[in-house]
């Protein structure tokens, strides 16, 4: 198993409406062969609704959806020759772990010779070689997910679907597993869609990521672009953390040495990793007085006040050249002017 195969995947004009709910509303997603891409968003942004409506699991209202260039709207999940990975792992708890990865290609009536060689390699891609006798509650969660990850990509699928994969898992292992997804999709080379409403696993996971709200696309960037530049306030504040500071009549922005054009701009995005004290040649610079500092182990966050009453917050890396501040002390932060993002809506 060199390689599973690749397609790409279309969505053009997807709506899927629930009653009166509206889950999906003209949606639209171009996925490149090989690309993986990770559908993010809150609750109710329909993330969900569009993964099954790909697997066929559900059937959209409008529009169609394409593997390759094959429409596949009208196709049973079993003819779509997608892999999937679901957060229950939804593994058979009376099989053993070669059986349940067997399964899909049993399913395909390929031949047992192939079936174990094929089983076989997809267990040590996923580092459980010598565990196909177990049976998957002799396993730790991770392990179980290994299993479910290899059942997906046993059969080579050109496209691997996975539905909050992780998040039944604990931190570290939640961890652990993107490093082995991410190796995975660096050797099979397959196309894969991944849906969560964590941040940092779309950060970490994806060549681009698809921040639905409300049934609809709000941006589709990389990783990079969606956090240093975003379109809008809502993915400015959804992804990562930031200080929203409204362009208004208050002179909260000019209190920062900004000047926005009011006409047009709402408010401006700053993130709190990219205020300073350690000030840069150029830099914007206002005073302010530090609030609260907390510590984050390898960071330290400060509320900081400045002059027309607006609170900001600051994190510097405890390994930086200054040492912590201390609440009640005024202090002077800069911040470089390009860092300083445009919303306007």
């Amino acid at each position: 198993m060199s390689g599973a195969g690749r397609a790409p995947v279309r969505f053009e004009k997807v709506s899927r409406h629930f009653g009166n709910v509206v889950a999906l509303d003209g949606f639209d997603l171009a996925v490149a062969a090989g690309e993986f891409v990770t559908l993010l968003g809150p609750s109710g942004s329909g993330k969900t609704t569009a993964l099954n409506i790909l697997a066929g699991f559900d059937r959209a209202t409008a529009g169609e959806v394409f593997i390759g260039e094959r429409p596949v709207g009208a196709l049973p999940p079993e003819k779509r020759n997608v892999g999937m990975v679901f957060q229950s792992f939804a593994l058979f708890p009376h099989m053993s772990v070669f059986d349940n990865v067997a399964f899909p290609l049993r399913m395909r009536r390929i031949a047992g010779q192939e079936i174990a060689g094929r089983v076989a390699k997809a267990l040590e891609m996923v580092r459980l070689g010598g565990y196909g006798d177990r049976r998957p509650a002799a396993l730790s969660g991770g392990q179980r997910q290994r299993v479910a990850l290899a059942r997906a990509v046993v059969a080579e699928p050109p496209v691997l679907l996975m539905d909050e994969s992780l998040s039944a898992l604990d931190l570290k292992l939640r961890e652990d597993l993107q490093e082995e997804i991410r190796r995975l999709h660096r050797q099979l080379g397959t196309t894969v869609i991944f849906v969560t409403h964590d941040q940092g696993e779309a950060l970490t996971l994806s060549d681009r990521i698809a921040l639905m709200n409300r049934g609809r696309i709000c941006q589709f960037d990389t990783p990079t672009a969606l956090y240093d530049r975003p379109v809008s306030r809502f993915v400015a504040d959804f992804i990562g953390r930031t200080n929203i500071v409204p362009v208004d009549a208050a002179g909260h922005a000019a209190a920062l040495g900004l000047s926005p054009d009011a006409a047009t701009v709402r408010a401006v995005s700053l993130r709190p990793e990219k205020l300073r004290r350690a000030l840069h040649a150029g830099d914007l610079t206002f005073e302010a007085v530090v609030e609260d500092v907390a510590f984050h182990g390898a960071t330290v966050e400060s509320r900081l006040r400045v002059p027309t009453g607006f609170v900001l917050r600051m994190s510097e890396a405890r390994s930086g050249p200054l040492p912590p501040p201390f609440p009640g002390e005024t202090t002077r932060v800069g911040f470089a002017a390009g860092d300083a993002v445009a919303l306007y809506d």
